[in-house]
């Protein structure tokens, strides 16, 4: 029997960078300031839970307002409204925050947390629910090579569910922000030449928006862009579901070789990706100072 877990996000983390493995996976760090985009998504993801769990917009609401950042909780509130008025009428999924774990024939254990399974004819549909910056023709082709979703088939078929495919839940992020102040020094005014009067140019403002007007924009913008809310159906090939499963195994076996040995070598590749550093960059140039390791790392839960 092996004492070895892979999740599809885990074997991601491993292909990219195996340090990176070893210090979000084993050692269980993670950075204390942690991206907006991931707390945001985080978040949307539980009051779309709640929902489908029965929950009214009310509730929602009270979940989207437990955000401690003023601009986040604002547009959680609106993206959650957005969604519960388009599927209002959704209801009767089977499991919600559905986990399985499987076991290989070397004894390791693959593990997942599906959204949602809903009853589909003779079987099942996964729901998967993503935000995200862009939903377009570039994000919706690479649905059809989902890790996630190719693992979550296959070991969901193998636990006993026949699975029809994946609905990917998809809703766009706004693209518009919370307007601020302009800075006093930066302030520049016109004069009427009637009244004399001095009044700030049109794109610039003495006090930052509101709640209630930020809101109010970000209402208007979602009403401007149903494609927001997006759904696609996915149905992977049985020779897809064969690769993800042969895969799997190559990368449990990889994982044994770089436990057994405790080489962690890292990708500097993977140092920086998408214009930002990897969680893990601080610590890794630093060579793993303990006060970097204290002053921006947490230990999580495992």
């Amino acid at each position: 029997m092996s004492d070895l877990t892979l999740s599809a996000s885990g074997i991601g983390v491993l292909q990219s960078c195996a340090k990176k493995y070893r210090l979000k996976y084993i050692e269980n760090l993670e950075a204390i300031d942690r991206p907006s985009y991931l707390t945001l998504g985080t978040a949307f993801h539980k009051c779309v839970e709640i929902k489908r769990k029965g929950g009214t917009l009310h509730d929602m609401r009270t979940e989207a307002l437990k955000a401690e950042d003023d601009d986040m909780r604002c547009v959680l509130l609106v993206m959650v409204e957005a969604y519960y008025r388009k599927y209002a009428e959704e209801s009767g999924f089977s499991e919600v925050e559905f986990e399985f774990i499987c076991e290989l024939p070397d004894g390791t254990q693959v593990k997942g947390v599906a959204d949602a399974l809903a009853k589909n004819g003779d079987g099942f549909l996964i729901y998967e629910t993503k935000t995200a910056s862009a939903v377009d023709g570039t994000y919706l082709e690479k649905l059809w090579s989902s890790r996630q979703a190719l693992m979550y088939c296959h070991f969901i078929s193998r636990s006993g569910y026949k699975i029809n495919g994946v609905m990917w839940d998809l809703v766009k992020k706004p693209t518009i922000h919370r307007l601020k102040a302009t800075p006093i020094d930066k302030r520049k005014y016109k004069t009427d030449k009637h009244t004399g009067e001095k009044t700030l140019y049109a794109n610039q403002r003495i006090y930052a928006e509101t709640d209630a007007e930020f809101i109010g924009r970000l209402q208007r913008w979602y009403s401007g862009h149903p494609e927001a809310l997006h759904r696609e159906l996915v149905v992977y090939s049985e020779q897809q579901l064969k690769a993800i499963a042969e895969d799997v195994e190559d990368e449990a076996e990889r994982l044994r070789w770089h436990k057994s040995s405790q080489k962690w070598p890292r990708s500097l590749s993977s140092c920086h990706k998408y214009r930002s550093p990897c969680e893990y960059a601080a610590l890794c140039h630093s060579g793993g100072n303990p006060l970097i390791l204290e002053t921006h790392y947490q230990r999580k839960e495992n």
